[in-house]
């Protein structure tokens, strides 16, 4: 864009807009309606997940995981218990509850309860003792030697007499000889899963305040419009059960039992509700400001218009166009319209003041709309598109909330300046032939500078002090700028007061199933395979606990027990049948001890069939034993599954708190490496770490583009290197100063303000570019003439920047920490690259100046 070509279209658009309004403003009101109804029309996608790279492996690994173990799109259903309460009429609640969910067809799956213990006793002791390993074989052999059974049945004698014998009555039938004591003992030692209360199959908390049901509905938690139908439904039959409770409980027993929603379809409609409430947020209040700084710097109610309509046309197209492209945007885009607003009211504020300067010297109409869009549309449509092309450079990343936000931003820039170059000349020439007494005596025009002036007056005559002083300056701040830190938790970048949220924590927390856990994906082509590799990692699982490095697992051996272990369980049985695991032996040492007791042993017998079933077992236990048991099936589910590609298996990993969010343990991804490439290891953390590395990868070419765009751009422009580098100083100073604040101020780099130092590149160049421009605009003239005139741009400058800054000082009031973040980063930044604008730059020019 050279300055012959440039200049004459600038001038020619201004004067051709000046003639034809009434079309150019026709033309306008029908993009704006149909663009209005188009972005009527976007929808927000809330999953904080489809802000990253969708095609990262480590994302792609960790949301496939969770969307296959269930652990995903679930809705949680709380039912509080008070304190001290029976638990006995909130498990009936539950019941009844969890059946009426099961009637609905928005759900797949409901699980409540996994069974009440006779049914897991009839289930599992037939196969109980495959689950033993070495240690838990002795245990049990020792347990049903003569001494030990006689002082089992003693026992059993008195706690038949107890109160609490018809709590236990059944466990006592249904496994007189103690066997489940060892069996679950062997299972839970080492298991930090979802805890469940075994004696009654509920998902009841550790603290018995806490039922939980999961329900698992038939469409994803991103449909927004079935969630909103999902959550009415579900809180209807809520209120119908709590409407039951003193049928349940008893007239006597107070008010029904509070209920919470939770999970990812409560998020999906409270993240909804706040990306929207936070784009018409941001877009007020940044609204409002701008045009409130416009009111002040000009002194004109009437001059608001020209603010407001070009910038509402530029914000309806950018976001019609996203509409036609996309249908949807992310959670990061909500803050864009805040951002144009910020950014395209510099457009409207450089060169309305040039205008307000040429008519204040009794220039024309037409010649002051030619000279406005001649010299400073230049520098408009230079900033505009050195602005838009460090937005553009966000397509160099695959994280998709940061490229739709450069490219709405980018296009949205482009549009503000295409307003300002067209829209603006008309509505300027409609309003001075509409007012010709105006027209003819001049307009009383103002522009406040807000104390720039001085500033810029102070620099120009102590350009050595303030030289020095900015030396200072940047030194601190490089200095400062090494200490900065990165913060790459995933989580923090979501809204806070989200009560889905609030509730998934919170079962988290009671449940002993936090979302820290890792997971050890097996995969294999058969079920035997999975099975074995599976064995091997719940092994080495075992071993990390004993080590320390983690404080749990969980594993398919929990419900299928290794296929090695099943072997030698077998062997051992098979030896021992004859002898130490004689079921006839037991039994009739069990009755004859239970005669001398007093006890009939008849009520005991189903339990010993039982154990006669474990100990006559030849055959290894597999997924055909569980194919006819609901209760079964709902616990095997979390851990083993089929698919079109083979078998899957996935073992939960549960380090210690706090310790291990930004990468896995070292011991846990070399337990994944021996089990060789069908294992995978996934989970929150070690999304991180990729992603922390991939960001600063995609961070660092983003800048580099960004900055070499911008340079070529301006070489263009300008056609002298030397001019180039003038224009580019204040943004590298000012970026300095940034990180320097920064880390002043104790704000930390994460996914989002990360990518700031690009936004800043396309934000700060305009400022040195309008301060070069009019410099060699006035290159031949005197000082007092150049100096004036780089104090009327300085005052264009600094409006600019404070527009600038509270577009982007509304984002720092969003509900999202990663908008949050952005906004005040990019508060310093704007204010950085504009002070060194208006200071440190009219500085240098000054003693350029003297020396030419």
């Amino acid at each position: 864009m050279s300055s012959v070509s440039t200049r004459p279209i600038l001038q020619s658009l201004a004067i051709w807009a000046r003639h034809h309004y009434r079309s150019i403003f026709l033309v306008t009101a029908a993009l704006f309606v149909v663009s209005l109804w188009l972005a009527s029309q976007l929808r927000f996608d809330t999953d904080i997940l489809d802000l990253l790279p969708q095609k990262e492996p480590a994302v792609v690994n960790f949301r496939q995981t969770l969307e296959e173990f269930g652990s995903a799109d679930v809705l949680l259903v709380v039912v509080r218990v008070p304190p001290d309460a029976v638990i006995a009429p909130y498990e009936i609640f539950v019941d009844r509850l969890g059946e009426r969910l099961e009637g609905i067809d928005l759900f797949s799956q409901v699980d409540y309860k996994i069974g009440g213990m006779d049914e897991l006793l009839q289930t599992f002791l037939p196969s109980a003792l495959l689950f033993l390993d070495e240690e838990g074989r002795r245990e049990l052999t020792a347990k049903l030697e003569d001494p030990a059974l006689r002082d089992r049945v003693r026992e059993l004698r008195r706690l038949i007499s107890t109160p609490q014998a018809i709590a236990i009555k059944s466990l006592m039938m249904l496994d007189p000889l103690g066997v489940s004591e060892v069996f679950l003992g062997r299972l839970t030692s080492t298991r930090a899963g979802l805890s469940v209360d075994w004696a009654s199959g509920y998902f009841l908390s550790r603290d018995r305040q806490i039922l939980l049901i999961m329900a698992k509905p038939t469409k994803s938690a991103q449909d927004v419009d079935f969630a909103k139908v999902l959550v009415e439904v579900v809180e209807e039959e809520i209120d119908a059960v709590q409407g039951e409770w003193v049928e349940i409980a008893g007239p006597g027993a107070g008010g029904p039992p509070e209920v919470a929603l939770g999970g990812r379809y409560v998020i999906a409609l409270g993240d909804e509700s706040i990306i929207r409430r936070d784009a018409s947020t941001n877009l007020l209040t940044s609204m409002i400001g701008v045009l409130t700084l416009f009111l002040f710097a000009f002194r004109r109610f009437g001059l608001l218009i020209y603010a407001f309509v070009p910038l509402c046309f530029g914000l309806a197209l950018s976001f019609g166009l996203s509409a036609l492209l996309w249908g949807g945007l992310s959670a990061a885009t909500s803050g864009v319209a805040a951002l144009l607003i910020g950014l395209g009211i510099d457009f409207i504020i450089v060169s309305y003041g040039r205008y307000v300067e040429e008519r204040q010297a009794g220039v024309g109409l037409s010649e002051a709309l030619a000279r406005m869009s001649g010299s400073s549309g230049r520098a408009v449509v230079v900033g505009g598109v050195t602005s838009a092309a460090t937005f553009f450079s966000f397509g160099v990343t695959d994280f998709t909330g940061l490229y739709q936000m450069g490219y709405l931003t980018g296009v949205g820039i482009l549009f503000c300046m295409a307003a300002v170059l067209v829209l603006l000349p008309a509505m300027l020439a409609w309003s001075e032939d509409h007012h010709e007494q105006r027209r003819d005596r001049g307009p009383t025009l103002f522009l406040h500078g807000l104390g720039s002036a001085r500033l810029i007056r102070a620099s120009l005559r102590r350009p050595w002090l303030v030289l020095a002083l900015a030396l200072v300056i940047t030194l601190v701040a490089g200095r400062l700028a090494l200490e900065i830190r990165f913060v790459d938790s995933v989580q923090a970048m979501r809204p806070s007061g989200n009560p889905g949220v609030t509730i998934r924590d919170e079962v988290a927390e009671r449940f002993g199933r936090g979302f820290d856990q890792m997971m050890l994906v097996i995969s294999g082509s058969s079920e035997a395979e999975v099975l074995e590799l599976a064995g091997r990692a719940a092994v080495g699982a075992r071993q990390l606990v004993e080590d320390g490095v983690l404080t749990g697992y969980d594993a398919v051996e929990s419900m299928i027990p290794p296929p090695e272990q099943q072997s030698e369980a077998l062997g051992w049985l098979a030896e021992g049948r004859e002898s130490e695991l004689a079921a006839d032996r037991i039994r009739a040492t069990f009755a004859e001890v239970a005669a001398e007791e007093g006890m009939r042993p008849e009520p005991f017998e189903p339990g010993l069939d039982l154990f006669a079933q474990a100990v006559s077992r030849s055959e290894p236990l597999d997924t055909e034993d569980f194919r006819d048991i609901p209760q079964a099936q709902k616990l095997l589910r979390r851990y083993l599954l089929q698919d079109e590609d083979g078998w899957k298996s996935v073992l939960y990993l549960y380090p210690p708190a706090k310790i291990w969010r930004r990468e896995p343990p070292p011991e846990a991804e070399r337990l994944a490496d021996e089990l060789g490439p069908q294992a995978v290891l996934t989970g929150a953390n070690v999304m991180s770490r990729i992603l922390r590395q991939r960001v600063l990868k995609d961070a660092v070419i983003a800048a580099v583009l960004g900055f070499v765009l911008v340079a070529f751009l301006l070489w263009l422009d300008y056609r002298r290197i030397g001019d180039t580098a003038l224009s580019l100083a204040p943004l590298l100073v000012g970026i300095l100063w940034m990180l320097g604040g920064m880390v002043a101020l104790g704000e930390s780099m994460n996914f989002m303000n990360i990518f700031v130092t690009t936004m800043i590149i396309g934000i700060g160049v305009d400022y040195g570019v309008h301060m070069v421009h009019r410099f060699r605009e006035f290159s031949s003239a005197s000082d007092d003439e150049l100096y004036a005139g780089l104090v009327e741009t300085g005052k264009a400058i600094v409006l600019a920047a404070l527009s600038t800054t509270i577009g982007f000082g509304s984002l720092s009031f969003s509900h999202y920490p990663g908008l949050q973040s952005m906004g005040k980063v990019a508060i310093l930044g704007a204010v950085a690259t504009a002070l060194v604008a208006v200071t440190v730059l009219p500085a240098y020019l000054a003693l350029l100046r003297r020396r030419n």
